[in-house]
């Protein structure tokens, strides 16, 4: 497929679903987002706040993906920080995605809550602005919650909403997609976790998603993941050195090919 036809396709796409639904960051991408019930980086702002609560220190985040199907034109990127205090976890971010013919925005607040040792809650609230050349801009706030209850060290779940206030752009209902995602983890030796994930898009087949992370080294993390609806395969690897994690992931997809996405967590204890 040439570039103009490629391009053509996938704005198709998004006219079509309205909205890319691209969820950050590398790791998350790596487990196929199969990670709902355990994961508590920055970047759960904008997948399952609840994991937010879990933070033990102030973190700032950045996603990258420089050219998704190899189309610098649906390039996206992602910048998150969340700060916990003994009244919960802050966090801010927003994200950019497109180019100068289709172009989304999103500015995010959210906050997690540790409710007993071994539950959490978070909220997100979300300001979504689409910009189409020659169409004009429109904005709309939608809410994001989640939780995730751990049954010991070994087991977890998960769950979280996305849009629970079915908002939209225009009079057409389903235009910002409603999203509810549910999962498990395993922990059944230190080093390796294994999770999977149920996400069902209102209106279209539930999608089911694996990801497991093995911890190599103290410093080194692989990562696997796959999902149906499409049938995507994606894989990565973490770095961890003190205060700094940087993650790399790659995503195939039947039609379309490869799409690389980096990603960078700074840790700073309080």
């Amino acid at each position: 497929m040439n570039r103009f036809p490629k391009t053509a396709f996938l704005l198709l796409i998004l006219s079509l679903q309205s909205f890319a639904q691209i969820n950050p960051g590398a790791r998350q991408v790596a487990l196929a987002h199969a990670d709902a019930s355990y994961s508590s980086d920055v970047f759960q702002l904008f997948n399952n706040p609840a994991g937010l609560a879990m933070a033990k220190s102030r973190e700032v985040g950045m996603y990258y993906s420089p050219a998704p199907f190899s189309l610098k034109e649906l390039a996206n990127a992602y910048a998150a920080y969340s700060e916990p205090t003994s009244y919960g976890t802050f966090s801010a971010g927003f994200s950019i995605y497109g180019f100068e013919l289709y172009k989304e925005t999103q500015f995010a607040i959210g906050y997690g809550r540790k409710i007993t040792e071994n539950f959490f809650i978070g909220g997100t609230a979300v300001y979504k602005n689409l910009a189409i050349k020659n169409y004009g801009t429109k904005g709309t706030v939608y809410l994001n919650l989640g939780g995730i209850a751990n049954v010991n060290e070994q087991v977890g779940f998960g769950f979280a909403i996305e849009n629970i206030t079915r908002s939209t752009l225009s009079d057409e209902s389903g235009q910002l997609p409603t999203v509810l995602s549910g999962g498990v983890y395993l922990k059944a030796i230190k080093e390796f976790i294994f999770s999977a994930a149920l996400r069902k898009e209102v209106g279209y087949n539930p999608s089911l998603r694996i990801g497991a992370e093995y911890s190599m080294l103290d410093f080194i993390r692989l990562r696997f993941g796959a999902h149906n609806e499409p049938n995507i395969f994606s894989g990565g690897f973490g770095i961890i050195y003190q205060f700094l994690q940087v993650d790399y992931a790659v995503t195939t997809h039947p039609d379309l090919g490869l799409t690389h996405q980096f990603g960078l967590i700074l840790r700073f204890a309080k």
